[in-house]
């Protein structure tokens, strides 16, 4: 009977305790130097929406993308350089020599579709036309 009573006195004072150390310990963390200037313009303590978190994602990847191909080809390059000197040189020429080729049977292949869809059209127009309208009446 007499440890009950002890207990009744000492439980609120043990939970005041205990109340009084959590408070202590659960104050705010202190913010660090990058939250406050991040240099992108980005306020780090803000909530962004999904689809500006999401867009800004995609055009990193994309970024991404395009860097890794482009140190790939570099390191490609330098590599050619580096162990195949002559090999290289060939390449790069025959890249030069093949985007002038491509450009410029690009357009004589457009220009030969052209006529030919052009020569076609005449053809089947004049064929119509003979046919449609009667001859000698």
């Amino acid at each position: 009977m007499k440890l009950k009573k002890q207990l009744r006195t000492l439980l609120p004072v043990i939970l005041l305790l205990l109340l009084i150390t959590q408070r202590s310990y659960a104050q705010t963390p202190p913010e660090s130097q990058n939250s406050q200037n991040s240099g992108y313009g980005i306020e780090l303590n803000q909530f962004y929406p999904g689809t500006l978190v999401l867009e800004l994602m995609q055009a990193a990847e994309e970024e991404i993308d395009i860097a890794v191909n482009e140190a790939y080809a570099q390191g490609y390059k330098a590599a050619m350089q580096r162990y195949m000197p002559e090999l290289a040189a060939k390449n790069e020429e025959n890249l030069i020599l093949r985007s002038g080729f491509e450009t410029a049977g690009g357009e004589r292949r457009h220009s030969l579709r052209n006529m030919f869809i052009t020569g076609g059209l005449s053809f089947l127009g004049g064929l119509v036309t003979g046919l449609l309208i009667p001859a000698g009446r």
